[in-house]
């Protein structure tokens, strides 16, 4: 998969605006965002701490509108944030802007980055290198740009979760295979679609496999386009093994699992904080990694 495959479908937009009714660029905008991310992943404050940060360098590799990044700046890190598209390093730009915040922002590519050896205390990408052509490449850079005893907080899909094996593998599939053999035409589908809501969503998947044929449904082939939308080229899953084997040139490697969202639905929104989080330790979506180098 090309690079600019992936630049084109992430430089539609910067992730996670579709989430915020707001006009983008805003500084309404921008409070809804924050208030929407932190009320649905609540554990990246609970993961990772912010508040050490203070007199760090610090890299976020794809930093998208910028939240986590606010976080780094607000306790005082020499934040530095890099995206492969354009769209969201203006977008970043705009948010630290109106927040009255420094930084450093630039178009960059997670599997060859422009920096020197050693050059960051800390490194964070949240939901970002399993969308590289070649992640492996990514994580070496992760551990190259890292100064000696610098710490990583990576997130990544994890494998091993009722997301990948019961609602991509199972539920997803099943659904795109009723419409194909019904036959369903929906007409011509929009391009570039972020997520996987809307009657949109499923023509695109039949588009896809019309072009693919059966090899489309394939476990390592459909999981590119079932995470972030049919459109999206390419999404890696991992398990902690994995994870451990990727990343065992560090000193330390610690796993974390997080994100069982049962509470933003409507039938799930009485469910209390602590059940959430216990299903989210054994089911979740996201393997939060933090690494020392």
């Amino acid at each position: 998969m090309s690079v600019k495959s992936i630049q084109s479908f992430w430089g539609t937009e910067a992730c996670g605006s579709h989430f915020v009714a707001a006009r983008p660029g805003t500084r309404e905008f921008y409070g809804q965002y924050r208030a929407f991310r932190y009320r649905t992943e609540w554990h990246i404050p609970e993961w990772v701490p912010f508040a050490e940060a203070k007199g760090k360098k610090v890299l976020e590799i794809g930093c998208g509108n910028g939240a986590d990044g606010v976080l780094f700046a607000r306790a005082g890190a020499e934040y530095t944030g890099v995206d492969l598209t354009g769209t969201a390093v203006e977008a970043i730009r705009k948010h630290f802007e109106v927040e009255g915040l420094p930084g450093t922002f630039q178009i960059d590519n997670a599997e060859a980055l422009s920096f020197p050896d050693a050059s960051f205390d800390w490194v964070y990408s949240y939901g970002v290198l399993h969308h590289t052509d070649r992640p492996e490449k990514a994580f070496a850079e992760v551990f190259r740009v890292l100064k000696p005893g610098g710490r990583a907080y990576l997130m990544l899909y994890h494998k091993n979760s009722f997301n990948y094996y019961v609602r991509i593998m199972g539920y997803m599939r099943l659904r795109l295979l009723l419409k194909i053999l019904k036959g369903q035409n929906g007409g011509v589908a929009p391009e570039n679609v972020r997520g996987n809501q809307g009657k949109a969503v499923w023509d695109i998947h039949r588009q896809n496999f019309l072009k693919e044929g059966w090899r489309y449904l394939k476990a390592e082939n459909f999981v590119h386009h079932a995470t972030d939308g049919p459109d999206c080229p390419t999404a890696f899953v991992f398990t902690k093994a994995q994870a451990k084997k990727f990343f065992s040139p560090f000193q330390s490697v610690q796993c974390r699992v997080y994100h069982f969202p049962i509470r933003k639905y409507p039938a799930g929104r009485w469910v209390p904080r602590p059940v959430e989080a216990f299903l989210a330790r054994h089911l979740g979506w996201y393997l939060c990694l933090t690494l020392e180098k």
